[in-house]
């Protein structure tokens, strides 16, 4: 009989690492799901944000690391992942803006200061009724889309 190759704590790994990817599938397909959602509500906005976006390297390179890891695969394989709502909403985009903030100090050579931001983001992209996602569209412009619309909302609620 042969043993089980794995240890206990080899397994617990495992489902460890199975958490943080339904965590970041449930992130990345909220972000399509706002996305189709602006690019169906407003298709002229949505393709002149993707046009203005497309020339900066952030978009180019986001577009590369998407198709490189086949992030788009990821994001359809298996059952529609969960909706997380606080996904990009105020609280986490304050703590981003923040983690940011720290880096550029300390690439610019200053020393870091941990500092709140004193800007209070209010509002939101609404989590209900968010529509399905669209296989055969390409899912990294939704998920581009989807992250506008999460961060230009803030404000406007």
């Amino acid at each position: 009989m042969k043993a089980e190759p794995f240890e206990p704590r080899d397994i617990q790994q495992l489902e460890s690492l199975k958490d943080g990817n339904r965590w970041l599938r449930g992130v990345l397909c909220t972000l399509a799901r706002r996305g189709v959602a602006l690019r169906r509500a407003s298709p002229e906005r949505g393709a002149a944000i993707l046009d203005a976006l497309a020339t900066l390297p952030y978009y180019k390179g986001g577009q590369f690391l998407f198709d490189l890891l086949e992030i788009e695969d990821f994001m359809l394989d298996g059952p529609p992942a969960e909706i997380l709502p606080t996904t990009l909403d105020a609280g986490s985009l304050q703590r981003l803006a923040g983690a940011l903030k720290a880096v550029k100090r300390s690439l610019d050579g200053e020393e870091p200061v941990e500092e709140t931001i004193d800007v209070t983001l209010e509002g939101g992209v609404s989590n209900t009724d968010l529509p399905p996602l669209e296989a055969g569209f390409y899912l990294y412009q939704d998920v581009v889309l989807g992250i506008w619309a999460s961060v230009s909302e803030l404000g406007s609620g």
